[in-house]
This record gives C-alpha cells, sequence and structure tokens, in this order.
C-alpha cells in the first residue's frame, strides 16, 4: 500500500504551471490553496519568470526553491510533464498530482501517456495523482490542491471517483445540501495511484466513517476487490459505477448483474445515482444494525398500510412474518385483510398505543425493521404522538423508521426526530426504500463475510485429466476443446453426462449403435459450434444442428444428410468436426438448467446458472456469482433464477435436486480455479425426479491464463505434522467459519497470557472482533491455526507490510499444548510461508516481560532489540 501522506497532509507545494492568466488551471489551484489557508509554503514554478502568481513566489525552476518540497502539483502541457518529472527525481520529490487534462477535452491522456509518464515516474521513484483530475481537498488539513470552483465543508465521509467534471458537480451538490467531507479528490486517468490505494488509505483513517466511491475503469479487479472488502469491515462504503463501453462477458447479457456481484462480494452498497449515493449514506449513518431482512408494517390506516407492503414486494423485499403477540391481536384491525402484517391500529391511536404495539413487536423472533406509518386525523396528531415515540425508538435496540404523512400538522414531529438522528419520511415508499437500501447493505455484508475455500468438493477432482485436455488443445493449437475432450473435462469435475456415441466418420458411427440408443438424437459436430455462447455471435443462432426422435439407422441417414446441407448453408465456413448420437432422455416432468463458467473483461472468471430453454430465455434468466462459491453462496445464485422457481413447482425432491446443482456450482467454481486457461464452458443440464441429474451437451473453450477477483481459501497451504508426544496436528489457514473455535481458543487463556499477546488486559471478544480476526483476505494477511480433535491449539497471524517488504507476526499456543513444540512448527511454517512471499524480514513486538516468546524467537535466529519499553525480533529472510 503506497504512503499517501504526502499528497492527503504535505507540509509543503510547489504549483507548476502556474500564472495569473484567466485559463490558467496553476493560477486557480494557487487561489484555492490560499483560500482554504493552507499553512505550509506554497511556491510557483513558471518558465517566464513571474517573480509572484497571486503574491506566492515564482521561480523558473523547481531547483530554484530553496525549500524542501512534499507534492508538486503538475499543471503544464503533456510534453513538458516528463521533462518536470525528471527535474522532480534529481530534487527526491516524491508525489505529484497532474491536473493537465482536467479543462480542455483535447489535453485527455490517452493509453499510450499515462503509461509513458507512469514508467518514468516508477523509473524515479515518484507517486502520482492523475492526470485530468480534478485535484485533492481535505477540509481539515485545510488543504484545498485543486481547480474546484468550490471548497468542501468539513464531514466524515470521503469521496473519491474517477471523473473531475461529475466531481466538481458532486461537490456544489453536497454544498447546497450542506454535506461534508473528510476528503475529496478524483484520480482522472490514474496512471499511477488508483482507487484501490486510495480506499486502503481511506480505511485506515479513523476519521472516516464512510466512503463514498465512482468507478468507471478497473484495471485490477482482484485489488480493488481486496481493497473494497477491507474497508467495508469497518466503514461504510458505496459505490456509483459508469461504464464508458458496454463491454460484457460471453454468455451474459446484462453487464449491471454483473456489477451488482462484485459489489456484494465485496461488502459495498451499490447505488445508481448522486441522490442514492446521499440518501444511502445518510439512511446507512442514523441505522441501528438490522439483524434479519425483513419488515413489519404498523400505521393507523389500511390504505396506508397496505401501500407501504405492496411496494415492499414489488420491489422483492421480505415482509416479516404474521406477529403471535395477543396485544397484537387484539388490539388491531383488518386481520382478514393484512394477515397481521400490516398491524393495522385504529385511526384515533396515540403515541402510547404504537409504543404498545411496538413493544410488543420487539418480543417476536426473527423480527428486522418496523415502519411506523401516522397519517394525521382530527382525533390524531402527529405532534402529539411523537414525544412518546421518540423516546421509545431512542432507546429500542431494533431498526425503527417512522414516517409522518402529510404537511401542515406533521413539520415539528419531523424536525424532532431529525434533531435526534432518527431516520423518518415524507411517505410510506420513503421509507420502504430506505429499508431496502439497509437490507442490500446487510445482504452484502453477509457476501462479505463468506469465506469459499479453493477445494470444497465431496469428491476428488480429476485435474490430472483435464490438465492433459486443455495442454492437447494448446498443442493442436485449437482454442475449443473437441466433442469428447470436453465431455471429459466435466466428468472428471463430478458431472453425470448422457450416454453418447461420437465418431468422426459417420458410417463407422452407425455401426457402433446398439438398440439402447433409439429413439435417438443425432448431432453434428462442427467447429463454429464446439465453442460455448456461439448464439451470441452467429447470425444463424436459432438452428441447434440437431435432430431428435430418430427411431433407426435410416432416420439417422437422412437426418444426417440434412444436417449437412443446412450446416453448409448457414455456415459454410465451419469445418465439420464429427457426429454424436445420444439417447433420448427427455421427460414431461424434466427441469432443463444452463448452467457454466464465462469470463468477464474486468473481473475474471464467473459461474452462471439460469433456465434451459430457448437461447432467449437462457440469456434473460442467467444470473452470476464470482468464484470461488461455497454452498451458501450458489445457493443464493440458484434462488435468483426464474429455473428456480420451476424447480419449486416441478421437483418431487426439491431437497436433493438443490444439493446437486449446488454441487455442480462449486464444481463449476473449483474448475475454473485449477484451470485459469478456461474462456468459457457451457452445459446444458436436465434434472428428472428420482434419478441424477445429466448433461446432454457442452461446449468449451480456452485462453490466456486469468485469475479470479476474489482470493480462495489457499487450501494448497495446509499441512500436517506430528508433536513431540505423538498427536497428529493439521496447520492451516484460519476461514471465516472458525469464528466459534477461535472464541474458545482465547477461552482457554488466562488475563495475564492475554495481556501478553494484546498488550493489554482483556477478557472478552464480541462477535464483529471475531470475525474481522477469522475472515482475513489471503493477499493482505494470513493466519495460520493448528488443530487437532479437541479443536484450535495455536495460532500465527501474520500481516504483510509492503512498504517495508516486511511480515510482521504474533502467535499463541493453548496452555495444554505448550512444550509440545507446536510452536517451532508454526514459526517454521511462518518462515517458509515468508520465503514464498520473497519479504525481506520477519519482524515482532514482544513485551520485556514475555520470556517464552523471547526465547522461541532466539532459537529461530531472530535478532532482539528494545525500543520505546517494546522488544523488537527480527529476522533477515534475504
Amino acid at each position: 500500500m503506497p504512503d499517501l501522506s504526502p499528497f492527503f497532509a504535505p507540509k509543503s507545494i510547489a504549483v507548476i504551471g502556474a500564472s495569473e492568466r484567466d485559463s490558467s488551471m496553476g493560477g486557480l489551484v494557487l487561489q484555492n490553496l490560499q483560500g482554504s489557508s493552507f499553512a505550509g509554503p506554497i511556491y510557483a514554478v513558471n518558465l517566464k519568470g513571474y517573480g509572484q502568481v497571486f503574491g506566492v513566489p515564482c521561480v523558473r525552476y523547481l531547483r530554484a526553491i530553496n525549500d524542501s518540497i512534499d507534492l508538486a502539483i503538475i499543471c503544464v502541457p503533456p510534453e513538458a510533464i516528463p521533462r518536470v518529472l525528471r527535474q522532480m527525481g534529481r530534487l527526491n520529490i516524491r508525489a505529484a498530482l497532474i491536473l493537465t487534462g482536467g479543462l480542455a477535452r483535447q489535453l485527455n491522456f490517452s493509453s499510450q501517456n499515462n503509461e509513458k509518464i507512469a514508467r518514468i515516474a516508477k523509473e524515479l521513484n515518484i507517486r502520482l495523482m492523475g492526470p485530468n483530475c480534478l485535484g485533492i481537498l481535505v477540509p481539515d488539513h485545510k488543504l484545498n490542491a485543486s481547480y474546484s470552483h468550490l471548497d468542501a465543508l468539513p464531514g466524515s465521509a470521503a469521496y473519491v471517483g474517477h471523473s473531475a467534471a461529475l466531481g466538481a458537480a458532486l461537490l456544489d451538490w453536497a454544498g447546497a445540501r450542506g454535506i461534508g467531507f473528510s476528503h475529496f479528490l478524483t484520480l482522472g486517468a490514474s496512471a499511477d495511484i488508483r482507487i484501490s490505494d486510495v480506499v486502503d488509505h481511506l480505511a485506515t483513517d479513523r476519521r472516516v466513517k464512510a466512503i463514498l466511491i465512482h468507478l468507471e475503469q478497473i484495471r485490477d479487479a482482484n485489488r480493488l476487490l481486496t481493497a473494497l472488502r477491507a474497508a467495508s469491515r469497518s466503514k461504510k462504503v458505496l459505490a456509483i459505477r459508469t461504464h464508458n463501453r458496454g463491454a460484457v462477458a460471453n454468455g451474459i447479457s446484462d453487464v449491471y448483474k454483473v456489477d451488482a456481484e462484485f459489489f456484494s462480494r465485496a461488502g459495498v452498497l451499490q447505488v445508481d445515482t448522486i441522490d442514492g449515493l446521499f440518501q444511502g449514506l445518510e439512511v446507512l449513518a442514523r441505522s441501528r444494525p438490522l439483524y434479519h431482512r425483513n419488515l413489519a408494517i404498523v400505521s393507523n390506516g389500511l390504505g396506508t398500510a397496505m401501500l407501504a407492503r405492496q411496494y415492499l414486494l414489488k420491489n422483492q423485499g421480505e415482509l416479516a412474518p404474521p406477529p403471535s403477540a395477543k396485544l397484537i391481536q387484539s388490539q388491531t384491525w383488518f386481520h382478514s385483510e393484512t394477515g397481521g402484517n400490516p398491524a393495522v391500529l385504529p385511526p384515533q391511536s396515540s403515541g402510547e398505543d404504537y409504543v404498545a404495539c411496538l413493544k410488543a413487536l420487539e418480543t417476536e423472533p426473527g423480527l428486522g425493521a418496523i415502519l411506523v406509518i401516522h397519517s394525521p386525523n382530527r382525533r390524531s396528531v402527529s405532534a402529539d404522538l411523537a414525544p412518546a415515540l421518540l423516546k421509545y425508538i431512542k432507546r429500542s435496540r431494533r431498526l425503527v423508521l417512522t414516517c409522518f404523512l402529510g404537511g401542515l400538522t406533521t413539520q415539528s414531529a419531523r424536525q424532532a426526530f431529525d434533531s435526534a438522528g432518527l431516520l423518518n419520511f415524507d411517505s410510506p415508499t420513503e421509507g420502504v426504500n430506505a429499508y431496502l437500501t439497509l437490507s442490500r447493505h446487510a445482504h452484502a455484508q453477509e457476501r462479505l463475510r463468506e469465506t469459499p475455500s479453493s477445494d470444497a468438493l465431496e469428491f476428488a477432482p480429476d485435474r490430472d485429466q483435464a490438465e492433459r485436455v486443455i495442454a492437447q488443445a494448446r498443442q493442436d493449437r485449437r482454442t475449443y476443446l473437441t466433442w469428447p475432450e470436453a465431455r471429459q473435462l466435466l466428468r472428471g469435475y463430478g458431472f453425470k453426462l448422457v450416454g453418447s456415441t461420437f465418431d468422426t466418420d459417420f458410417e463407422r458411427l452407425l455401426t457402433r449403435l446398439t438398440p439402447r440408443f433409439f429413439p435417438a438424437a443425432l448431432r453434428l459436430v462442427h467447429q463454429t459450434y464446439s465453442y460455448p455462447f456461439a448464439y451470441q455471435n452467429v447470425p444463424a443462432a436459432r438452428w441447434r444442428g440437431a435432430k431428435i426422435e430418430l427411431a433407426d439407422a435410416a432416420a439417422l441417414r437422412a437426418a444426417s444428410v440434412e444436417l449437412t446441407r443446412e450446416k453448409n448453408r448457414r455456415l459454410p465456413d465451419s469445418e465439420i468436426l464429427g457426429w454424436a448420437v445420444q439417447p433420448m432422455r427427455r421427460k414431461v416432468d424434466a427441469i432443463q438448467f444452463s448452467l457454466g463458467i464465462t469470463r468477464d473483461p474486468t473481473y475474471g472468471p464467473l459461474i452462471f446458472i439460469g433456465e434451459g430453454g430457448s437461447h432467449a430465455d437462457m440469456l434473460v434468466d442467467r444470473q452470476v456469482a464470482l468464484v470461488p462459491l461455497n454452498s451458501a453462496l450458489a445457493k443464493q445464485l440458484i434462488q435468483k433464477t426464474h429455473g428456480y422457481q420451476v424447480l419449486l413447482e416441478r421437483s418431487e425432491q426439491l431437497v436433493d435436486d438443490m444439493e446437486r446443482l449446488i454441487q455442480h456450482l462449486i464444481g463449476l467454481s473449483q474448475m475454473v480455479i485449477d484451470n485459469p486457461r478456461l474462456m468459457g464452458v457451457e452445459v446444458n443440464l436436465l434434472l428428472q425426479n428420482n434419478s441424477l441429474p445429466v448433461v446432454l451437451g457442452v461446449a468449451a473453450s480456452i485462453g490466456d491464463k486469468v485469475s479470479p477477483a476474489l482470493n480462495p481459501y489457499p487450501a494448497e497451504l495446509e499441512e500436517h505434522c506430528v508433536l513431540k508426544n505423538g498427536l497428529a496436528m493439521l496447520i492451516r489457514p484460519i476461514r471465516g467459519e472458525d469464528e466459534p473455535e477461535l472464541k474458545a481458543f482465547f477461552g482457554r487463556f488466562d488475563a495475564e497470557a492475554l495481556r501478553l499477546r494484546f498488550f493489554y488486559s482483556r477478557l472478552k471478544f464480541e462477535h464483529l472482533e471475531l470475525a474481522t480476526m477469522s475472515q482475513i483476505d489471503y493477499r493482505r494477511e494470513m493466519v495460520f491455526v493448528a488443530e487437532d480433535q479437541r479443536g484450535i491449539l495455536g495460532e500465527m497471524r501474520l500481516w504483510l507490510d509492503i512498504n517495508h517488504n516486511e511480515l510482521e507476526f504474533a502467535i499463541m499456543v493453548a496452555p495444554e499444548a505448550q512444550g509440545t513444540g507446536l510452536a517451532g512448527l508454526l514459526m517454521d511454517k511462518t518462515v517458509r510461508y515468508g520465503k514464498s512471499l520473497k519479504v525481506s524480514r520477519l519482524v515482532a513486538d514482544v513485551l520485556p516481560e514475555n520470556g517464552a516468546m523471547l526465547g522461541l524467537a532466539k532459537h529461530f535466529g531472530f535478532s532482539v532489540g528494545s525500543e520505546d519499553e517494546i522488544m523488537k525480533v527480527t529476522k533477515s529472510l534475504d
């Protein structure tokens, strides 16, 4: 992670290219720096040799400044930037903010220009922001290093985006509404520093409570996803995405489905508008936790209550189960119409009546949020209700949203709730929208906590066979797999295929057929349709290249002639590769699913599933997920499809069918992790009652290696060992589902042992802390746990410091495992892991009284020093 303090908290600034011309970007930057009361020295640089610019001393060259410069703001023409960077390199100036191109379209940088200046900066060890950016505003540091027409108000939300134009408009929009920022910046073309780097920095800043992001291009999805997941564990993160081009993965018709999956797996709330960005921020900032994603509605009018319910269900929200509390059943109306939710109070209900209903609802297990709606009337005025409701809701542990309908008589009630920082809305629709926002964010946080394994199958896949198949295709210079190869690939990952006979010679094929093949299906296998998703790119999309219900060899022969003629007419350049015959397997109750692997140009490998059948139906229904998948994520993916609704209606063995679909999706996930050259796999799967699902057809293609955006659980780092006492132990990376065992592990220690490990006295570990400790990002940190049948008995926690190329560690071994050599095994594992990362050294802070840890460090060759009453242990790995 780069050090961004020279950008966000510089002590001195040089503006290069500043002048007092009306159109001068550098002049605008100087005026903004002065207007924000920046405390450090400011210098202007201009070859024309001005004595000063807007009262700021000006020199011709950077070298003429008799002061160290933290940040250079570059406002010169593009062709002059390399020369400026070289001057900076000679003067040891390590941070440059390039605003060039931000005002004029003709100055916008091409990718070649970006690559050139990025290359020069890397050679000179200079970090860059920009070009084409608005600049940086940090109100707390009195910094406005931008050409913005407005300064930012102070606040606790940070904004980072790509577009300078959108950033300027958004700053204006926020200022009119009194919305402030801790940081505000746009990165433009991002020649060097990217949004992921800024998110990393903001995630460590305690002043930042929320991060708002606008994304155009994503160059490294894995790096960005890693940063977003880390930030989402401690901040509210909201994002809006715009696309310059409509590139979309093969087989997927809606790029927004892919965006939604990416942000959901990152724990980020995705919004579609600027209004949504700030409204979402307000809702998240004022809300209590949503423990269950459902909504109960309480109102003193049937019409308003049913309007809210109707809008909730229309937008796929979940209605809470009808309450069982006797008070609600006895004192509410319209049970036959509402089923108990909404709970409709009499029109004249008082604040105490509402509170009694809320108290009863709070006793309901599994209840999520409550939306309280009040319609004013002669016997019930909002201002009279507000005090009792306000007092109760402020103390409630539930998330309660309020809606005071009307205008003339509701202002004081709304103002009271606003002043208390409680969520209240003008209409039921707004209240339901706020709940839906919270529900989507809660769902994203749930998905953030999922840590799929890279090896979670119920069987051992045949990786060698898959490798041979792909190697053969590459040796033959093919980017597709043949019919037999694609079937071998699937068989190695647990799929059952319909019996099939394939041959390159049709007459020879006929001689191998037995009566079990009839009635038969005949498929002409040719090159174009050996690729998955061929129907997206071929005008002859509706032609399937197959004939069905063929009764005998004569019918097969006639069908082959017709298929050959049709292929030559539709696809004359597609080479015939052979013929395949399958027995007909369709039944009335059969359900087809289309599932497989595709590759998004931005996000990398994806798994998809949807209803089978016509191409149009498949494309509409397909839902996507990033790899890797676990059973929970795979189940969620299936349940989003229309095919799932068909399965609910037809399946006589729903649990079994779901388990098989889930296992196939996990198999596909593992397939693409094991074989990163797979570009696409398209499977036509048939589910029939009382039998296993079978594959009717498959096509697969290969290309360059691509890694998944999400780092899977590294099963390859698991290893078995034996302690001195002969007991077997498994040392492995930690998983998200280890949280209960981790809590039990810490419970084995007394207060003094925990103080030696955490440097302060403690006994309790709450869920959120344990979740953070167990749900790690394997690219940023590593935790090895040692376990046997008794549970976790040892933990080695490692943090990678990219800036210093070192690995910091902390170790704990349960009392019953001390003296068995387990600590030494964990340390040895850490040394080997550090060497695999090519870090320079291992480091740890140790309290002087922790003799056991100091002894272990000395045994492994660590040097020991002292700093501020803390012992520093270090081991070089170079």
